[in-house]
């Protein structure tokens, strides 16, 4: 599909780029403009690594740290903000995670990395059980309100809820039917998350009865695609983002309303490979794709992204029609194919890894 966009949409790259020497693809920012940002790379030469990069008022980006890995980083995380009266976990600030071969815990102080912990789940998969084996981890999500609680996602069609003060995993489930892809807590939420999956589902738990599960999308039973991501709305726990793999449509699914999309997002012109909603807003999101273009887009009609209207359509399902964008409100032009996308904690700013670069973008 050809878009036509206009000048007005285009916005201007100026600095705040980081060069690598190798592949980019994990990021997270942590606090605003001059904050950190995690980067990982994905080589497949058994010498990965994490870079903490730090710009600076001249909006130079530079390297202040290193942790090294053998495999590549799936997803890197900063302990969240605390969220005074609602906190449950004693987690300093300076700690990060990674998944990838493991879920590992990391903490930096005055330019210095340490590994403090590789957690470890059970292998489920008994024919391949080893001493000491672990399945590869493919995703993470830090709770905001319980900061102890992380929960990852994983090879072998389970997640694992870990508690991250006492390093132990407090509970592992069976997701999926195939491999996890994606997992991610809902806004506001202690018990919530979602999680996406290779047999092409998108499903939701809660910590307090995992012994169910609810399917909220779940593609056609004739040649399902693998749903790659799942990004839960920061403001509003009713809407998350998810999409397929060799698509470049986002479906924004609304969880009371299980089945059909709410909204559909299709204004790439190659694959996506990443979808992040803005942090406190309800309505603005961002997505990445292998044409090259990072899209900002304002998923509200007449300033509700969910409005009365809309929900007499959902009165019945069977013979709604899904709504679609096809125009982003702007949009950059990257130098090569967007492998990841992250955003600052103020939303002014969002952090772009395409190529062997690192890119900080104005909004």
């Amino acid at each position: 599909m050809k878009v036509n966009r206009t000048m007005d949409q285009q916005r201007t790259i100026h600095r705040g780029q980081f060069v690598a020497d190798w592949p980019t693809y994990a990021v997270d920012w942590a606090g605003d403009v001059y904050g950190c940002v995690l980067v990982g790379s994905f080589a497949d030469d058994g010498t990965n690594k994490i870079e903490i990069l730090q710009m600076q008022p001249t909006q130079l980006v530079h390297s202040i740290a290193t942790a090294q890995l053998n495999y590549p980083a799936t997803q890197v995380q900063w302990a969240p903000h605390k969220i005074t009266g609602r906190d449950s976990g004693n987690i300093p600030f300076n700690l990060f995670a990674s998944t990838g071969g493991a879920f590992q815990l990391w903490s930096i102080e005055d330019g210095v990395v340490s590994a403090l912990a590789m957690l470890k789940q059970k292998n489920t998969n008994v024919l391949n059980d080893v001493e000491g084996s672990t399945a590869p981890t493919t995703s993470m999500d830090w709770n905001i309100i319980r900061r102890e609680i992380v929960v990852t996602g994983s090879v072998d069609t389970t997640c694992v809820v870990w508690n991250v003060e006492r390093r132990i995993a407090q509970a592992q489930l069976i997701a999926h039917d195939r491999e996890v892809f994606d997992v991610a807590f809902l806004a506001r939420s202690a018990d919530v998350f979602v999680s996406t999956g290779a047999e092409g589902s998108l499903r939701m738990f809660d910590l307090r009865s995992l012994e169910h599960s609810t399917i909220l999308y779940e593609a056609s039973s004739n040649g399902s695609l693998p749903l790659l991501r799942v990004s839960a709305n920061t403001q509003d726990q009713h809407f998350v983002a998810t999409f397929h793999l060799d698509s470049n449509t986002v479906h924004i699914i609304d969880i009371r309303f299980p089945g059909v999309p709410l909204l559909n997002l299709a204004g790439h012109e190659g694959n996506i490979n990443c979808v992040k909603w803005a942090p406190g807003s309800r309505n603005i999101c961002s997505t990445g794709g292998d044409d090259g273009q990072i899209l900002i887009w304002n998923t509200t009609e007449n300033g509700t992204l969910f409005d009365a209207k809309t929900l007499a359509l959902y009165g019945n399902m069977k013979n709604n029609t899904c709504r679609q964008l096809n125009e982003s409100i702007f949009f950059w032009s990257a130098e090569a194919e967007v492998n990841n996308l992250c955003w600052s904690n103020d939303a002014e700013w969002i952090g772009a890894c395409w190529g062997i670069s690192f890119q900080a973008l104005k909004v």
